[in-house]
């Protein structure tokens, strides 16, 4: 049976893919760029491989607006089990992505919010380069936290992988992950996701089995359903 809190997850879902829509016919141009709005619900929140919802379902969602010139900004919010005092995590981000000779660059910051939490604030830097043939994509990417009061001082640092291919005349697409972390929030920690998702209109369905080499309950292997709605 569901609890309270998964109720309330639920309903919070349910109440954003209402509003979303409402909100994207109403605005979907401004500044001179194109707003971009999403909204999911997650078996599992899962963060380079390890559950920041305590193996609990997580309802997520953000706006994005990208200019014409490549300039992005965003915020992304996700529900969270007691991470420093907080149960919800918000990420303010902006940067510059690029496509140059079938290349494609990006580049930016994320601020990592926990509002109600304790010392829980931090920024990270990212990158990545990646290619698109098509049916395939493929990046890789450094994530660098440099060292902060709040996390005692000490850096981080992610590098990583995506590959997402899609199987040709159908709505189907595979997806593949692999992540190496090392610092304040890694120790040598490797993870790893292979997935599959199916896409109809706006909405998009998605299982994953996601897993590293760490053991514990949160960074075991599991698998992970989704639902998403994009606007």
């Amino acid at each position: 049976m569901f609890n309270r809190f998964n109720r309330i997850v639920i309903g919070t879902f349910l109440s954003i893919l209402i509003l979303t829509p409402v909100a994207s016919r109403a605005q979907t141009e401004a500044l001179g760029g194109e707003l971009a709005f999403n909204a999911s619900l997650k078996s599992d929140y899962r963060f380079r491989g390890v559950s920041k919802s305590n193996n609990d379902i997580a309802v997520q969602g953000g706006v994005d607006w990208y200019a014409d010139n490549g300039i992005y900004v965003g915020a992304w919010g996700s529900s969270v089990s007691d991470f420093r005092g907080s149960d919800v995590e918000t990420n303010f981000y902006g940067g510059y992505s690029v496509e140059k000779n079938g290349i494609i660059y990006d580049l930016g910051v994320t601020a990592y919010v926990y509002p109600g939490g304790t010392n829980s604030t931090y920024l990270e830097t990212y990158g990545s380069v990646g290619v698109d043939f098509g049916l395939l994509t493929s990046s890789l990417g450094l994530s660098y936290m440099p060292s902060q009061s709040n996390n005692g001082d000490q850096d981080n640092i992610y590098f990583f992988n995506d590959t997402r291919a899609s199987i040709p005349d159908t709505p189907f697409s595979v997806d593949l992950h692999l992540g190496y972390e090392d610092g304040f929030f890694g120790d040598n920690k490797w993870d790893w996701k292979i997935g599959t998702s199916v896409t109809f209109e706006q909405f998009e369905l998605g299982v994953a089995y996601v897993d590293t080499n760490k053991p514990g309950r949160r960074s075991d292997s599991g698998v992970i359903f989704s639902i998403g709605a994009y606007f």
